[in-house]
């Protein structure tokens, strides 16, 4: 009596699929940031007062559509999209080193959370992804976590972060 191959498939393909779903800590990835991202031009105080004085434009919730099953489908939040005013000779690239920057250093303890009310760019022991892309003449920062507990409260922080950067647009006449 020897084991069936198709009991030996299904536990070689289970081994597989476990091993690749090993996440990186969310520490090790900041470190790893940390040292290709940031350099002496991405200091953290200037990080920090440029993420101050940031101007929000606008704010949306980014969701995924799951199909739940044949009958029934759900809208699921994947992260969020802050549309800023571009910093004065910042680039899409350098906000992202930027951001991603301020990210690993406030995850490993270098920078102080608390001095950015509500800052939407971190989350506590949870590893984000931060892309900065032009936009008509603007930037959209898209900001993702891993799970959509965290997505949750990436939305809620990044909804009270842009609520106190809001930039006033006046109507023209």
């Amino acid at each position: 009596m020897g084991i069936r191959p198709q009991v030996t498939s299904m536990a070689f393909g289970l081994a597989f699929v476990l091993a690749c779903e090993t996440q990186v800590p969310p520490t090790t990835a900041a470190a790893s940031v940390e040292q290709q991202q940031c350099d002496a031009r991405v200091t953290a105080p200037a990080a920090t007062q440029l993420l101050q004085a940031n101007a929000v434009l606008s704010i949306k919730a980014l969701y995924h559509h799951i199909i739940v099953n044949p009958n029934n489908s759900e809208e699921r939040p994947s992260g969020v999209k802050l549309v800023l005013r571009p910093p004065s000779g910042v680039t899409a690239e350098e906000l992202t080193r930027i951001l991603q920057c301020h990210s690993a250093r406030v995850l490993l303890g270098k920078v102080d959370p608390a001095s950015i009310p509500d800052d939407p760019y971190w989350l506590a022991d949870r590893w984000l992804d931060i892309h900065v892309t032009p936009e008509n003449g603007n930037f959209a920062v898209t900001i993702e976590a891993d799970s959509v507990h965290d997505n949750i409260e990436v939305i809620g922080r990044a909804t009270r972060y842009a609520q106190g950067h809001m930039l006033a647009i006046e109507s023209v006449p």
